[in-house]
């Protein structure tokens, strides 16, 4: 009876070792005494941070201060015809490559890395709508700013009204 007792003892041995191996090998926490981490420090380190982050926000109000006003005049209406009437001369051009699987995300937003369009998200929701979802046409398209949102989501996706 001693032999089996001995035997059992160095079985477990062999099985609490080898199970202690796997844990720390693919770092399971099996409620091994592990390195303290003390949550003090993580608290101080981010009370710094913050507090440079609350400094960096009042520099940063301090210098919009003292940028001086902008002209606060009304706008001419006949400034702005002008303005509208100069813009197709200085309109940006760009050719637009559409790939398969290109998301309409991806399309606005080199839409609007070109200058072609002023916000994504507005070319994004268009194309997301029911009538250019799913249709957007593999090919290379040229564009250019003066064209509307409407125009540019037919054109790329071909549909015609």
């Amino acid at each position: 009876m001693n032999n089996s007792a001995i035997r059992a003892f160095g079985i477990a041995l062999f099985l609490v070792g080898a199970l202690i191996a796997f844990a720390t090998r693919f770092d399971f926490s099996i409620g091994l005494p592990t390195k303290a981490s003390t949550n003090g420090e993580q608290v101080m380190e981010l009370q710094k941070k913050l507090v440079q982050a609350n400094q960096e926000i009042a520099s940063l109000k301090e210098q919009i201060k003292q940028v001086p006003k902008e002209n606060t005049e009304k706008p001419n209406p006949s400034e702005s015809i002008n303005k509208s009437v100069d813009s197709p001369k200085n309109s940006a051009t760009m050719t637009l490559q559409i790939y398969s699987g290109m998301a309409p995300y991806t399309v606005a937003k080199k839409l609007e890395d070109g200058g072609i369009i002023d916000n994504s998200v507005e070319m994004e929701l268009l194309l997301a709508n029911a009538k250019y979802a799913r249709s957007l046409q593999i090919g290379s398209y040229e564009v250019n700013s003066s064209m509307s949102l409407e125009e540019i989501a037919r054109l790329i996706t071909g549909k015609k009204q």
